[in-house]
């Protein structure tokens, strides 16, 4: 933690991409693309909890297995429409209810960006607490 400061890590996973049916959980290099967002997550000095979220059965359970918690998302939220900040406020509400868990901060972690490492994050994460 920095600075004693919880952090969450929010990987949001529609199960209904358009551009490319099934992206979250296609293969590169022999792993499932939402493997190397939830990897480098858990790497991290800094963020103490890694959760998925997701309206998808498949994708729940091949987060689940590299790892991560994951909240399930409500349809209304997996829509063409629907935002991501309004997903992340539903993770955050979800655990602050479910777990009592409140972060200090939240950090949204997309999986498309599969080559970011845990060093690019705790970066980010130590800029951040710097006011950078």
């Amino acid at each position: 933690m920095i600075n004693n400061k919880k952090v969450l890590a929010i990987i949001p996973a529609r199960g209904g991409s358009k551009g490319v049916p099934r992206k979250n959980i296609k293969l590169l290099a022999g792993k499932p693309l939402i493997f190397y967002t939830i990897n480098e997550a858990k790497k991290s000095k800094y963020i103490d909890k890694v959760v998925v979220s997701t309206e998808d059965a498949e994708i729940k359970k091949v987060a689940l297995s590299c790892g991560a918690e994951v909240i399930d998302r409500p349809q209304e939220l997996a829509e063409d429409l629907a935002t991501t900040p309004d997903t992340m406020i539903h993770v955050v509400e979800t655990l602050e209810k479910k777990e009592q868990y409140k972060p200090d901060w939240t950090i949204l972690l997309q999986i498309t960006t599969p080559f970011r490492t845990v060093e690019d994050i705790d970066k980010a994460l130590e800029l951040m607490d710097k006011g950078k």
